[in-house]
């Protein structure tokens, strides 16, 4: 389950941006997986609970977002949205295609709780 190291290496990131901002706590952490990035949501979720306990995200929520596959396609320029297992251009029916979104794995927000004396 490489979701677990995932989850260090986001809780790392995370610790080190509340550390920055003088943050007593981190209250929710929200990324972006998308379906073709390798990681399974539920399986990070169940990660972040194991990994989080005795951290500065003790408490933390995890709000994972999850956005649409998108494609460009090479022969018509076309941007579609696709099913993840089926990369083919919704205009013209190509297969050669680029993926545009849905393989990110990306860090969009930490929300934390700042002492009024550090604000």
């Amino acid at each position: 389950m490489h979701e677990l190291s995932v989850c260090q290496a986001l809780l790392t990131q995370v610790s080190e941006i509340a550390a920055g901002r003088g943050a007593a706590a981190v209250e929710r952490i929200v990324v972006e997986v998308g379906p073709l990035s390798g990681v399974e949501p539920a399986l990070l979720d169940r990660a972040f609970t194991v990994v989080r306990t005795g951290s500065c995200a003790a408490d933390a929520v995890l709000s994972i977002e999850t956005p649409a596959v998108m494609i460009r396609c090479l022969t018509c320029e076309a941007q579609s949205q696709t099913a993840p297992n089926r990369l083919v251009c919704g205009v013209c029916g190509g297969y050669r295609t680029r993926i545009v979104a849905g393989d990110e794995l990306r860090l969009r927000r930490v929300e934390l709780r700042v002492p009024l004396a550090a604000a």
